[in-house]
């Protein structure tokens, strides 16, 4: 009896050894804010796409802050405009060569795993627009700035904090 018993325990330890200390970085903070930023991405994109037309804007905190429906084929900020089937492959090579270049870096640092998580969730929030409509929603409007939605931001937020987390940690990024 002890034997079986002996036998469990180690398949136990050995199944939790393989469900949590292989993949060290899939932790809270990237797992959690990646799938975080895509839901808030997709949950903003669905508020705005039920209130508003295509090129309606409204203010919101005037004249700072705008909410205008956009539809964005090219890549973050309106940059390459046009080019969205080859910017959606783009995008899945960037966020796999992201994974793949930090992902011995993923315990050294909070900061790089939720800054992968924010930029991932980002991508994961822009990619979805471009396999349902075949566009990019974007509706947050600055003075002076082209108008961008919650992915972008978390995006370029996550590359600064993998950045930070890459110095902090000794490491080039």
């Amino acid at each position: 009896m002890q034997g079986r018993a002996g036998a469990r325990e180690r398949f136990r330890k050995r199944l939790v050894q393989l469900t949590w200390e292989v993949p060290r970085g899939l932790r809270p903070e990237f797992v959690g804010t990646a799938l975080l930023v895509a839901a808030v991405d997709q949950a903003s994109k669905a508020a705005v796409l039920s209130r508003l037309q295509l090129g309606e804007s409204v203010p919101l905190l005037a004249p700072l802050l705008r909410l205008t429906l956009w539809r964005n084929t090219g890549i973050a900020f309106g940059l390459l405009s046009g080019a969205s089937e080859w910017v959606g492959v783009a995008a899945v090579l960037a966020a796999a060569w992201l994974v793949l270049h930090h992902r011995h870096r993923w315990h050294d640092s909070p900061l790089i795993r939720l800054g992968m998580g924010m930029v991932l969730g980002g991508a994961a929030g822009n990619l979805a627009d471009r396999v349902r409509y075949g566009y990019v929603v974007d509706f947050v409007q600055l003075p002076y700035w082209p108008i961008f939605n919650v992915a972008d931001a978390c995006i370029v937020v996550g590359g600064v904090l993998l950045t930070l987390g890459s110095l902090r940690a000794g490491r080039p990024v």
